[in-house]
């Protein structure tokens, strides 16, 4: 794998990751190194990472309920010793939920279920999971684009949490764990020292950060930096990413790793320097941008999350949630504000069709407010909604973010059910 063609096509840009996930839809293995393997079925569920060690095997990461078994079959194809230890990287699913096969296997077998080490938060996101389960249901169907989606709890909660670092020695192998916010607060980067292996969970992805989720918890751009650096310090000889094809060779390591920190230093760095100066997040927003060096990267492209959310974030995580336009600080509700905005212009249908007079000339920011506003101000006006569904469609059909564009069909859904009555 270490000249394997598609990965050079991937590294030079030539490849999308599409093609990958294909590529790999049928439980594929990489060799890491003796007695090391990492397992992908797509590139939409977090790796699995097996090491064979003389008490038995260990995880790091376990895969989403939909790929678990078939990740599990292929670890087994390749050894079918015990399971002794599972290490998560953080709380999502993705990486957590194939627990559950790994304990049924168990079971069935005789043995006992694997230890889970994890950081001290992972207990705490499973908890939050479950208290906000209803939203959290709602949020994940619409990031993802899946209308009824019901978000799956109640995963087995780790044996064994850690703070900062812990060190682990399992069959003679040596295991460290190192604890950083970025996508999450509970995240863990795991090292083996002996062998030059980084698995760095999350903090590499393939595409730029995911650490401004419009629907999600606070994230953490400049810790996220933080903790690149410190992997970038190791100068690993192998990284194994949370998402996407195993990564050989010390320099490309350590470019991945500083290119994905030098971005996120240039967001957190730039968004201050305004803050400092008293901006507003709208003169923030509009202001600070990532430069064209990083995104140009492949693994670094904006095809997931959008640098724009990230610098919402970054504001919001030193100044709170005021954004310091007056106006926002005791907002009239929104429909009020349609009301009169649409018997200033002379009715809703005004705003309507001024929006899709922008739409038309490419300005899709100014075209989904005002069709917002028009549809708030006339909610059963079928006409009205049409067109907001066009709009809606249009703006999704500029908009690069796969994150974006799923938030927006969610409205253009909806517009187009209102708009039949």
């Amino acid at each position: 794998m270490r000249h394997d063609p598609l990965f050079e096509r991937l590294w030079d840009g030539t490849a999308q990751m599409e093609e990958w996930t294909a590529a790999v839809s049928h439980g594929a293995i990489t060799h890491v190194a003796d007695n090391i393997i990492t397992v992908h079925t797509t590139y939409f569920c977090g790796s699995v990472t097996a090491i064979r060690t003389s008490e038995g095997l260990v995880l790091i990461d376990t895969a989403k309920p939909e790929t678990a078994k078939q990740t599990l079959d292929v670890i087994r194809s390749w050894d079918d010793s015990p399971i002794h230890t599972v290490i998560f990287t953080h709380g999502h699913i993705d990486h957590t939920s194939g627990i559950t096969v790994i304990d049924q296997e168990a079971d069935a077998r005789g043995l006992a279920r694997p230890r889970i080490v994890a950081h001290r938060n992972v207990k705490r996101r499973m908890e939050r999971y479950e208290a906000s389960h209803g939203y959290n249901s709602i949020a994940q169907s619409q990031q993802f684009n899946k209308p009824g989606y019901i978000y799956p709890i109640g995963q087995r909660r780790p044996d064994a949490v850690y703070d900062d670092t812990l060190s682990l020695s399992v069959g003679g192998e040596r295991i460290e764990l190192f604890h950083g916010r970025g996508e999450t607060d509970d995240a863990t980067f795991v090292w083996l020292p002996e062998r030059r292996v980084l698995a760095s969970g999350d903090f590499v992805i393939w595409v730029f950060p995911n650490a401004g989720n419009p629907r999600k918890v606070q994230r953490y751009a400049a810790d996220w930096a933080t903790a690149l650096r410190r992997m970038e310090a190791l100068a690993p000889a192998v990284l194994i990413p949370g998402h996407g094809p195993v990564v050989f060779g010390e320099e490309r390591a350590a470019e991945m790793l500083r290119h994905g920190a030098e971005a996120l230093e240039h967001l957190v760095r730039e968004t201050l320097a305004l803050l400092n100066r008293g901006a507003s997040l709208d003169a923030v927003l509009h202001a600070v941008k990532v430069p064209e060096a990083y995104l140009g990267k492949p693994y670094l492209a904006a095809k997931y999350d959008d640098p724009e959310f990230l610098v919402r974030g970054i504001y919001h995580f030193y100044a709170g949630w005021f954004d310091g336009d007056a106006a926002h600080l005791m907002p009239p509700r929104t429909a009020d504000l349609a009301s009169e905005l649409a018997a200033l212009a002379g009715g809703a249908e005004k705003l309507a069709e001024r929006a899709t007079q922008l739409s038309e000339a490419g300005n899709f920011r100014l075209a989904m407010q005002l069709v917002e506003f028009a549809s708030m101000a006339a909610p059963d006006d079928r006409a009205i909604q049409a067109i907001r569904a066009a709009v809606l469609r249009k703006s999704i059909e500029n908009e690069n973010s796969l994150m974006g564009k799923a938030f927006l069909a969610v409205y253009a859904r909806e517009a187009e059910q209102r708009s039949k009555g």
